[in-house]
């Protein structure tokens, strides 16, 4: 399991860009990059993007490289505004990545949260069963990493996409923003090796055990969002089911109060497509500066479609980032 303190998007982004690591994360493959002395660099780098016609410059970037997955995420403190790129092996390395070239399996996150902590605008590849759907949506999405130097420890690439959401739950209209001239400079990074541990991660996925492949348990920090945690359990293809909880929130049970409610969520994702938590609960039966244990029962649903999957028998023991 691998366990991050980031600023981050909502259940729904996290899925996605946890979806194919691994249960511990392997040093970098020198194959994938151009030098492997290892000294890491002290600068910060540059990260922008331009949209609504003005320039988002970063003061704040975070960066993980590793075997597993690319990792980059811009925050503009000022305003709270914050801007992540992901990207799963096999497309973790030098090259420009599509939803067209990486394949009809391949999974890339390019997202940007508002200052306000409401759903973020996301590129979405066509045929998805959600926004991107929408005639009013066109797929401009790219991503190049033009270099990684693990010499010392930066990487460098540009971006652009169109980000789409949903106006309201309602799900009849969408709005979108063009991001354009997109480009991270010599950014430092950092491998995030951990240790195995003994994490626990069980549900049932209607009727049928969900046997997960590794667990992600990530504290979630952004503008206009309450403080949670994230735990997600994954399968090797990018099925996940994933919850968070408000780190607020002591032993009892919490009802789940819809797609973006403000104590519990959950999320599921089968065959890229999204289902969100609906109707259902979570017991917090132990919680400790360290550990959480708990029970959950959940029916997640396709907002779009109206179609709808039972979670039942979800436990989870895991330690805290």
């Amino acid at each position: 399991m691998r366990k991050f303190r980031f600023f981050i998007l909502p259940l729904v982004i996290i899925a996605t860009f946890c979806l194919n690591s691994c249960e511990e994360i392997e040093p970098l493959d020198p194959a994938l990059i151009a030098n492997s002395n290892i000294n890491p660099g002290t600068t910060s780098g540059v990260f922008k993007v331009d949209f609504d016609g003005k320039s988002f410059v970063a003061n704040t970037v975070q960066a993980i490289v590793n075997d597993n997955y690319i990792a980059i995420s811009g925050l503009k403190t000022s305003s709270g505004e914050l801007i992540q790129i992901a990207l799963p092996a096999p497309y973790n390395k030098v090259g420009t990545y599509t939803w067209k070239n990486i394949g009809a399996a391949g999974i890339m996150v390019l997202a940007y949260i508002p200052s306000n902590g409401t759903e973020p605008y996301t590129a979405d590849p066509k045929d998805t069963g959600g926004a991107s759907d929408f005639s009013g949506y066109t797929d401009t999405a790219s991503i190049t990493i033009s270099k990684i130097d693990v010499a010392n420890k930066k990487i460098s690439g540009t971006f652009q996409f169109t980000g789409v959401k949903f106006k309201d739950l309602a799900g009849t209209s969408i709005e979108t923003k063009v991001f354009t001239n997109g480009s991270f400079t010599e950014i430092p990074f950092t491998d995030d090796n951990q240790v195995a541990d003994t994490d626990t991660f069980y549900a049932k996925l209607d009727g049928t055990e969900f046997a997960e492949n590794s667990i992600d348990v990530v504290s979630v920090s952004s503008s206009g969002v309450n403080p949670y945690y994230s735990i997600v359990g994954k399968k090797t293809n990018g099925d996940n089911i994933g919850i968070s909880i408000a780190k607020s929130l002591s032993a009892g049970t919490y009802q789940f109060a819809g797609a973006f409610g403000p104590q519990v969520n959950a999320s599921c994702l089968l065959g890229g497509v999204i289902y969100n938590g609906d109707t259902g609960s979570v017991t917090i039966s132990s919680k400790t500066a360290t550990h959480l244990i708990g029970t959950f029962n959940v029916v997640v649903k396709n907002f779009i479609t109206g179609t709808t999957k039972t979670i039942s028998s979800g436990a989870f023991s895991v330690e805290l980032p």
